[in-house]
């Protein structure tokens, strides 16, 4: 560390004033004694006289005293213009001002004056970089709107002002459904979607007409992150105002967004928050609206919410459930019941569906509607079905044991189908449970097949290689790519129920059931008919060729000791007895 000496500190703590008043003061007391001193020593050695003073000492002190005075007092206005001058340097480069360089004109030293232009030089320099540095700092790279720290400031900066008689507004702007739309044109074609989305946006406020027009005024429209904009009214007047904003917006989306290479369709829905009313802060403001955005979500997917204090409450609940929902995977509440397979041809039953079911240790039965969507957003699907998984190839080894030739049928969810682990997985659950490959079947619906054929390949092929069989799930209910789908490795297409409750009354389903069941006899492929409830359906299906039926017509769901029971009572020709069977040990709900 380098050391700093006195005459360091001693200059870094003066001003150049001080400092040149000091060393004026210090130079004329040392030129004084030393003409003093020479004045002495030549009476003494050449006049002979002796060594001392011709006058008193008390006139070379005032003498002394005066020139040093008047020393310091010349250093120091001679320095003031050179002080002065260097305050001037130095609120030039700290100023914003266009003008401040004509504040170091006229400037006598040509040493200064080449300061003069380098300063200007630095300083121009510096505030384009800042000017770059601010564009970045508070405008979206993508759509050139401000940022959601440009609004944020804005916000605080207006949101005071709002009252209960003048309210504020905020919106909160999602795309619906990017993350598909994505999927659809490519990464690549994200920014110029966003890009004409913020065009969009930008036209329909432009064009907004009287009334609404007024609660414009002041308004700041921000691209906040990969696919939500916010609009802030701070002078929004009434909600009639901001609901013709948000049809306006919801209106500048109808038409199809135009790429290079396709046209896209987008729509887009937002979260409402009114100020002061619902919101007094910044954070608040963007709480809130999301708030009114997760419930549009979870009830019409897509639409236009006003934030009210009810939907806090709706949210915590939420949470209090989702809470309840973890709580009961680690305490392993969820039960595999099963749902028997009829085969038409033999009236025997081939093999069975495992389907979730949740009981609260209070008894009560929470529908699979209800927990599955909560558990696919708190990521605890795959959780659930590695507990039915479980809890299926268990009671098929148990039904294996009793000497019944059962299949177990398993669903696989979008996100376990995501996973890498996903077969070693399902192959230690095999090997713990002592069940053969060749008995569990697993079911994946028929979008994930077309999304992803190659991981469908991949997923399947350990476990097919030792006899596990795949089924296409809803089949017919998807916008399937039927030659992808003839190319992967299926053993059976389930036929979704809408299209067997139909066989009844819609002209179309029993043509659609034909395709199917057409198609499936073509590639060599089991059917399973979900929902049969009527004869007339089982016979229709029967008479059409179709492999197995599942659905209230011969069991609900039971749970595994009710299922053996059903087991063992079953006989195909005494049809009128299982059915009073059915109503003892599993009343339909």
């Amino acid at each position: 560390m380098k050391r700093v000496t006195f005459l360091g500190r001693l200059t870094g703590s003066l001003s150049i004033t001080a400092f040149a008043a000091i060393a004026g003061a210090s130079l004329a007391f040392i030129l004084y004694s030393v003409a003093l001193l020479a004045v002495m020593s030549y009476r003494a050695f050449v006049l002979g006289l002796p060594f001392g003073l011709a006058v008193p000492w008390q006139v070379w002190s005032t003498l002394l005293f005066v020139c040093t005075v008047l020393s310091a007092a010349g250093a120091y206005v001679t320095a003031k213009p050179l002080q002065d001058l260097f305050n001037r340097f130095t609120a030039y480069m700290l100023t914003d001002r266009l003008d401040a360089q004509a504040e170091l004109d006229s400037l006598q030293f040509p040493e200064l004056r080449r300061l003069r232009v380098a300063s200007t030089r630095a300083v121009r320099k510096l505030r384009r970089e800042n000017e770059v540095l601010r564009h970045i700092a508070y405008k979206d790279g993508r759509t050139n709107l401000p940022n959601a720290i440009a609004l944020e400031r804005h916000v605080n900066a207006t949101l005071p002002e709002a009252s209960f008689d003048y309210p504020a507004a905020f919106l909160l702007l999602d795309i619906d459904r990017f993350g598909q739309l994505l999927e659809q044109v490519g990464a690549a074609n994200g920014d110029a979607l966003l890009e004409a989305a913020s065009k969009r946006l930008t036209r329909a406020l432009a064009e907004l007409g009287d009334p609404a027009a007024v609660a414009l005024r002041g308004s700041m429209l921000a691209a906040i992150s990969a696919d939500k904009f916010a609009l802030y009214l701070p002078s929004a007047i009434n909600r009639d105002h901001v609901i013709s904003i948000a049809r306006a917006v919801r209106a500048a989306f109808a038409e199809p967004f135009d790429l290079p290479t396709r046209q896209v369709t987008m729509s887009i829905s937002g979260g409402i928050v009114m100020a002061p009313e619902d919101a007094e802060s910044f954070p608040k403001l963007m709480q809130n609206a999301k708030l009114a955005v997760r419930l549009v979500r979870s009830e019409a997917q897509s639409g236009f919410r006003f934030f009210t204090p009810r939907l806090t409450r709706i949210v915590q609940g939420r949470y209090r459930f989702e809470a309840e929902l973890r709580d009961a995977v680690g305490n392993k509440e969820f039960k595999a019941v099963f749902q028997p397979k009829i085969d038409f041809q033999t009236g025997r039953i081939t093999g069975a569906e495992a389907l979730a079911r949740w009981r609260r240790p209070n008894g009560k039965l929470i529908s699979p509607a209800t927990f599955i969507p909560v558990a696919e957003q708190a990521g605890l699907i795959d959780a659930i079905g590695m507990q039915i998984l479980e809890a299926a190839c268990e009671a098929a080894r148990t039904w294996q044991l009793e000497g019944f030739d059962l299949t177990v049928a398993v669903n696989v969810s979008p996100s376990q189908f995501q996973r890498h682990d996903l077969t070693d997985s399902i192959m230690a659950v095999l090997r713990r449970t002592g069940l053969h490959p060749n008995r569990l079947e697993l079911e994946i619906t028929e979008s994930m097949a077309v999304s992803d054929p190659a991981r469908v390949a991949e997923f399947i092929s350990p476990l097919r290689a030792m006899g596990t069989k795949l089924a296409i799930d809803d089949f017919g209910t998807g916008h399937s790519n039927l030659a992808t789908l003839t190319q992967l490795p299926f053993d059976v297409f389930k036929i979704d129920r809408q299209f067997v409750s139909a066989l009844e009354t819609d002209k179309q389903a029993p043509a659609i059931v034909e395709m199917i069941l057409a198609m499936a006899e073509t590639l060599g492929l089991k059917t399973v008919a979900e929902g049969v409830e009527t004869t007339k359906q089982a016979e229709f299906l029967r008479r059409r060729g179709c492999t197995m039926a599942q659905g209230f017509l011969y069991s609900p769901g039971l749970p595994e000791a009710a299922f053996l029971d059903f087991l063992r009572a079953w006989n195909p020709s005494a049809t009128s007895q299982i059915q009073d069977f059915q109503e003892r040990q599993a009343p339909r709900r």
